[in-house]
């Protein structure tokens, strides 16, 4: 096809950690991109609230990008809700095609980004928005492109996974975890949009959405973050032989597509316990493909910012000869409206430690009430953990839903003669 453009321009908004990254990658690696675009990618713009170490492409609004003419291609980085919904939207009507990496955004107005990009027939790549330098949007949406998804699990979030793997390898609360994650650069000053599961379940909507062909929104997905994490759960699951990871998870049943996020117990020797520190991972399973894995960094600068030039000059090849936006990036039809299973018929296995005083019947006590709620015990231990006060019990439930379960709890928990703490409750990862 007949190349129709001598150079792509790029307006970057957005100049942070992430932006300069993308600035290095496209001056470091222009000769790689010129050989797979066939002609150069220049940055013409760079806006930012505050004045740049660029002085000569330094703008101050945004919207002298977006009415730029010369401009073929809007790079949004800046993240949130507003004014990134501004930028893509006002970038796509006056005929931009756009790159971010802003999952929340995507998550978020999911329905008005793509009717908008079909309508303005205008492209929007966003890998980096999910799993850092992952390719699991374009292996999803073209790889496995033919495939009926099944069922899409993830570590979706890097520094809930530094955390944890802190936590589990040295032993140490969620708080000095925390602190180390922060230090490494891994965790914001502010972390409760990661570690309250939020980030990840941004991500698992947008790879829902993807694979089902509507729009899962983050509201029908049950979350629950890492932030009240005991270590003794990390200790003892570890004596069971399980690692406990933040999982996002969406899974076709003939009820509805079941949606969580939420620290789950993994069986060691599986893929997902063998993910540390920064790394992310997502398994998708195809009913003919089988088990596909997806496996690199989440987190960090270089990793985030070589997701996008990956996007940039993707997307460049189609520009140059001005197809970009004619097929449809997402098939989206705003008709199409994806059942999804409330989540109190979710079923799985859980762990549960109770916090109990030491006398006759407590357990007999506990179990009676368990099983008059359908929860049937497929194992009991007692660690040695304990006070003067109370002894821990630890219980291993067979597949039970979620509904059942937490009704058992709230009856076990009012139990006041009997019970010391709220009981502690994860799911098991089969």
């Amino acid at each position: 096809m007949k190349i129709e453009k001598k150079f792509i321009n790029v307006g970057l908004i957005g100049y942070g950690t992430v932006g300069k990254g993308v600035v290095r990658i496209l001056e470091t690696n222009k000769k790689i991109a010129l050989r797979k675009v066939g002609v150069p990618i220049k940055i013409k713009a760079i806006c930012d609230l505050m004045p740049i170490d660029r002085k000569e492409l330094y703008v101050k609004n945004f919207r002298d990008i977006i009415n730029d003419p010369e401009i073929d291609l809007v790079v949004e980085l800046i993240g949130g809700y507003e004014p990134a919904r501004t930028i893509i939207i006002e970038s796509l009507k006056a005929g931009k095609n756009v790159v971010t990496a802003n999952k929340a955004v995507l998550a978020k107005y999911w329905d008005q980004i793509w009717t908008t990009a079909q309508e303005c027939q205008k492209s929007i790549y966003y890998e980096a928005s999910v799993g850092g330098v992952i390719p699991v949007v374009q292996g999803l949406s073209e790889g496995l492109a033919g495939e009926e998804i099944l069922n899409i699990k993830g570590i979706l979030n890097g520094t809930t996974n530094f955390i944890l793997s802190e936590m589990t390898n040295r032993g140490v609360s969620y708080d000095e975890a925390l602190k180390s994650a922060q230090k490494a650069g891994f965790a914001e000053a502010d972390p409760s949009f990661d570690v309250n599961g939020v980030d990840t379940a941004n991500k698992l909507a947008i790879l829902a959405s993807l694979a089902w062909g509507g729009w899962i929104k983050v509201k029908d997905i049950a979350v629950k973050g890492i932030a009240d994490l005991d270590i003794s759960d990390v200790i003892i699951t570890q004596e069971f032989g399980y690692d406990i990871k933040l999982i996002g998870s969406a899974a076709k049943t003939k009820n509805g597509i079941d949606l969580s996020v939420e620290p789950c117990l993994v069986k060691h020797g599986r893929a997902f316990a063998t993910v540390s520190n920064e790394y992310n991972a997502v398994e998708i399973t195809g009913k003919d493909s089988g088990d596909v894995l997806f496996y690199g960094k989440g987190a960090g600068q270089g990793p985030a910012a070589s997701a996008v030039v990956s996007d940039i000059i993707n997307m460049s090849e189609f520009i140059v000869t001005n197809t970009a936006g004619i097929v449809p990036d997402v098939v989206y039809d705003k008709k199409t409206r994806i059942k999804v299973l409330p989540s109190g018929k979710s079923r799985a296995a859980y762990y549960l430690r109770l916090s109990v005083i030491d006398k006759p019947g407590v357990l007999s006590r506990i179990s009676g009430i368990l099983g008059k709620n359908k929860v049937s015990i497929a194992s009991l231990a007692q660690p040695d953990i304990s006070d003067s006060d109370s002894v821990q019990i630890i219980i291993i439930t067979h597949e039970t839903t979620r509904e059942n379960l937490n009704k058992a709890l709230k009856e076990i928990n009012a139990v006041k003669s009997i019970v010391k703490a709220k009981t502690v409750k994860i799911k098991i990862e089969l």
